[in-house]
């Protein structure tokens, strides 16, 4: 199956800052030309909160990081292809119809905002085990497979 637009799980999104991920087998410049195929990339507002506190994080033991961050949001801040999801009340309906699964309050928000893509991108296990949610749920190895078969 190929893809035409993507919803992407925090992990993902770090990369646009600079961030390094731990995910098997990725690689940036895969990455990139994964990125460059979609005709649109979906992300929730809450993902760069989470990617600006991993970079304060990481900046107090190297220089340059905020800088870099700051670099990354401008870049997708006005890129096209980049669709930033505030939270709505189409969002919050969701959420609230996924509370009964006990994600946390992160995973919520973003699975709820990802039902208007249709599918997600993420490493986390608790949501990559979840059927009929209304949302496919994929992680890295299964994009490659899916986009290269």
């Amino acid at each position: 199956m190929k893809f035409r637009e993507l919803y992407l799980d925090t992990t993902y999104v770090m990369p646009f800052f600079y961030l390094d991920i731990d995910v098997k087998g990725f690689s940036r410049s895969v990455y990139k030309e994964v990125i460059k195929s979609l005709e649109r990339i979906h992300f929730s507002e809450i993902s760069i909160i989470e990617a600006k506190a991993k970079s304060l994080k990481i900046g107090r033991k190297q220089s340059g990081v905020n800088e870099k961050f700051n670099e990354g949001l401008s870049v997708i801040s006005t890129d096209e292809k980049v669709v930033i999801h505030g939270y709505r009340a189409m969002d919050d309906k969701k959420f609230n119809e996924f509370l009964p699964l006990e994600l946390g309050f992160f995973d919520t928000v973003i699975l709820a905002q990802s039902c208007t893509v249709g599918n997600l991108l993420t490493e986390d296990s608790r949501l990559l085990h979840l059927k009929d949610v209304g949302v496919k749920i994929i992680n890295w190895d299964t994009l490659l497979r899916e986009i290269y078969t």
